[in-house]
Formats: C-alpha cells, structure tokens, sequence
C-alpha cells in the first residue's frame, strides 16, 4: 500500500474555502477506494498548547496531524520556518511517506523539500491559487484590485509588495522549490498557462480538474417540489462581503433595477469559522435579502434546490470556481464574469449569462432583470450538466497521476 501525505493549511473540523473542500473530498476517496494509506498535515491555532505542538486526530477515517501555530505567519517564515519543516520531515519519516502532496501551503510553507527528497519522498503539488508566483496569493494589487497581469512583472509587483527585495527574494525560492516537485497539478487550463508563462515547466505540469460533490438521488424532486411554492426568482451568493468576489456589484445592480419581486440568499460561509458576514446595513437592497447558514458537502442540496440563479460576478481571475461547478450540475442558472477557470464550464445563454471580465454593474443589472422577466426556471434543465465531474472521477485522476512518479 502506498503512503501519501498531504499537506493543506486547513482541514476538518476546520474547513474553509474550496481548496480545503477537494482536500478532504479527494483524501477520503483515495484512502477508500484507491487503497492509499493517507496522512494529513494541517494547521491549528490553539492558545491553550505550546507553540509547534502537534495535535492527532482521525476524521471520516483520515488520520490528521495539526500543527499549533499561534497566528498568521509573515514574511519569509511564511514559506521557509525551520520549525514547522522539521516537524514536517518527522512526520514524514515517521509515516514513511511515499509521496507528499502539497496543497494550500501559506504558513505551512515549503522549507523541507530536500529533506523529504533526501529520504525518497516524492513531491506533488496542486496549486490552488497563485501563492507561488504572487506574495499576495490571489494577484489583489495593494488597491484591493486584480491586477491583470499575466507575466508577472517584478517591478509592477514591487508597487504592491511593503519590502520588495524579500517579494523578489521570496518569488525566486517557490520558483526553485517548485521546480524540485516530481508533479505538479492546477484545477484548471487556465491556472496551469498562467504558471507556464511564469516559469513553470510545463513537462511535470498537468490539470487534474476538480470535481465537485455530485446531487443526490432525490435533489431534482425537491428541487422541483421547491419551485412550486416560490412565486418569484431566488438569487444566492456564496461569496462574502468585499470586491473581491463581487458584492458590492451585487448591491449597487439591485439598486439600481426598481424591481423587487425577488430574493437575494446570502450564505453565511463565515460561519464555518467561527465567525459572520451577515450584517444588513450592507445587504441593503431593495427586495427581500435572507441570510443563510453555510452548507456542508452533505446538505448542500437543500441550499440550491432553493434558489434559480446562482451570482458569481468573480473580480480576480479563479483558478476553478467550485460553487459554479456544484450550482451547474444541480440545474442552477449561474452569472458569472468571464474570470478565469470558472468560465471553463459555462456557455452564454446555454447554462449560464457570462459577463465580461471587467464589465461594468450595468452587465450585471442586465443580466438579473433578464433573470427576473424569465418565467421559465421551472423547466429549465442544463444541457451540459454531465460534463461536471465528482470528486470520484477526480480522486481516480488523481490516484494515477500520483502513480505515475512512483513508477
């Protein structure tokens, strides 16, 4: 049986965020149906234990390892820290890993690949985001905007960056650590020719797509059930509050259509962390605004089965867009920018309305009165439903890929 270890920043019961969701989703899988023998690195921030300390606990049969690290870390020991590498290694050696497969990795960073190498463990990597090649992970300028660049300019970068001799120090090392990696994977084309540009070699580089948690059986009678009992169009957004992902375009287009024969659901995805983005000031809108709690993998069905549209006015380029995904293959209608890997599924008036990247609120307005006038939600099916994979056909990718560099 092989062993991989896998390294991811946060994990069960601490889950946030989509790359955090394939983790987990993919790890089971492995471990259940590919007969890996798997072990999680994460992190935790307990004030209770001594700093580095380490924690072991098993969820839905995956044993976890977490890490005690007080807070977010700075700087350059957010990618090089001796302490966590050398407990990495440990664990690592202790396990006997073949391969360790690194996913979202700030704070966990990546000091201890040649130690790993040194004692025959591969390394693969999944780039979720653009933590490799950008000191500000998501390509947000210092204005709180994407900044469209594609070649990354060291020079533009250094406008945003508070030291820019560590920017150029810390890009060069994940540039020379990344390329030590027997494999490294992105949820998407377009991630993937975003890191070729930038230096990555494209010989090792593949797309492993992700998948998503596929409806149950029993999802599209609700869903249909749901719909009798709604008189309106139902909007939801899974977001967050800030312009990153769009919210303040939602506002400012429902404010500026009279209309208000419809609903906006806001998900509370906060709340998976113990903290809340429900604050009605902002939400002010001139229909009717409910927030909901965040859904689990488990009873997401319940939250899309309950609206017709799915907002996805994205303001950065994504590398994948997993909520599209889980929304197109439960017959949810999706608007969306064209921002990146999440328009890899979507097709203009076919199961979705696809605004420009850096369009304008009036593309955004459009497209929800457009929603609004359609009165036919309760037929509506998505023609390319079936070309959204689940997290099994993924894992099963997956667990070849990761053969491949054991060979």
């Amino acid at each position: 049986m092989n062993k991989l270890l896998i390294l991811n920043l946060y994990y069960a019961p601490e889950s946030f965020g989509g790359a955090t969701i394939v983790v987990e989703q993919t790890a089971r899988r492995l471990k259940e149906s590919h007969n890996w023998s798997i072990l999680v690195v994460t992190t935790i921030r307990d004030h209770s234990l001594p700093k580095y300390a380490l924690r072991r606990y098993k969820i839905d049969g995956i044993d976890i390892v977490a890490i005690n690290v007080s807070a977010e870390l700075q700087g350059e020991a957010a990618y090089r820290h001796p302490e966590i590498a050398r407990r990495v290694v440990e664990i690592a050696r202790a396990f006997q890993a073949d391969i360790c497969h690194c996913h979202a990795i700030q704070v966990l960073g990546c000091d201890y690949f040649d130690e790993l190498k040194a004692i025959g463990t591969k390394i693969a990597i999944t780039a979720h985001d653009c933590w490799w090649i950008c000191e500000r992970q998501f390509m947000i300028n210092s204005d709180g905007f994407y900044c469209n660049q594609w070649a990354l300019n060291d020079a533009q970068c250094g406008q945003c960056s508070i030291d820019h001799r560590m920017q150029v120090k810390r890009n060069e090392y994940l540039r020379t650590q990344m390329g030590k990696a027997d494999l490294v994977l992105f949820p998407s084309n377009f991630h993937r020719n975003l890191h070729l540009v930038n230096g990555i070699s494209d010989e090792k580089s593949f797309v492993n797509k992700n998948g998503v948690t596929l409806p149950l059986p029993n999802y599209f009678e609700v869903r249909a059930e749901a719909k009798q009992r709604r008189n309106h169009t139902v909007f939801g957004f899974v977001g967050g509050p800030g312009a990153i992902k769009g919210s303040e375009q939602i506002i400012q287009a429902f404010n500026q259509t009279e209309r208000t024969d419809y609903t906006l659901q806001v998900v509370d995805a906060a709340g998976n962390v113990g903290s809340s983005w429900v604050d009605r000031d902002y939400w002010r809108i001139p229909g009717n605004v409910e927030f909901v709690p965040p859904y689990r993998q488990h009873d997401m069905d319940t939250f899309f089965a309950g609206i017709d549209v799915l907002l996805f006015p994205s303001q950065w380029k994504e590398s994948f867009g997993l909520t599209v995904r889980e929304a197109l293959v439960r017959n949810v209608w999706v608007i969306a920018t064209d921002s990146g890997g999440v328009s890899e599924d979507l097709e203009d008036g076919v199961n979705a309305s696809v605004i420009p990247f850096g369009g304008g609120v009036s593309e955004l307005r459009h497209c929800i009165e457009h929603a609004l006038d359609w009165r036919k939600w309760s037929d509506y099916r998505n023609p390319l439903a079936a070309e959204v994979r689940g997290f099994e056909d993924q894992a099963s990718e997956l667990s070849d890929m990761l053969c491949t560099i054991l060979e």
